[in-house]
């Protein structure tokens, strides 16, 4: 159990109600602390019925989500829902190399991994990365919708 000072880290998993019922199971990708301190990366291991987290045991691929027309792994959010409770940690796994590989993502036109710098990107290298952008509590929901029907 985390005191009330709890920091999310990458690894941890959480559950993300759903306004059709059901709930997201998510893993916190990249928990960043420095200059992007308000937000955190995400992936999707499951959506199912109800809130009661059931486990993901052998789950270590995210499902796919379609943003704006291009498909990535993680979404972007504000760190305030897991900080107050809203969506509840309910366990921790660490990240496989695939999952560490979607640390990276583009700001702008420079590339992060995390919190650190690693240098400028090209325009072509843009489609390359997720790109930093925070979705809100709204949005979230939206892209969890499109996500619910291809989930096993």
């Amino acid at each position: 159990m985390r005191d009330s000072k709890f920091q999310h880290r990458s690894g941890d998993i959480f559950v993300i109600p759903m306004t059709d019922g059901q709930a997201a199971v998510c893993q916190v990708v990249c928990a960043l602390r420095g200059r992007f301190k308000q937000a955190f990366s995400f992936g999707v291991l499951a959506v199912q019925n109800g809130e009661t987290y059931a486990g993901t045991e052998g789950r270590s691929c995210y499902l796919p989500i379609n943003q704006n027309g291009r498909s990535t792994f993680v979404i972007f959010a504000s760190a305030e829902n897991l900080k107050d409770g809203t969506w509840r940690i309910v366990d921790y796994r660490d990240l496989t190399s695939e999952q560490e590989k979607l640390q990276y993502f583009a700001a702008s036109t420079h590339l992060y991994r995390g919190d650190e710098y690693v240098r400028l990107l090209s325009v072509d290298e843009m489609k390359l990365y997720p790109v930093l952008q925070v979705a809100g509590d709204e949005r979230v929901q939206q892209l969890l919708a499109g996500i619910g029907s291809e989930a096993v």
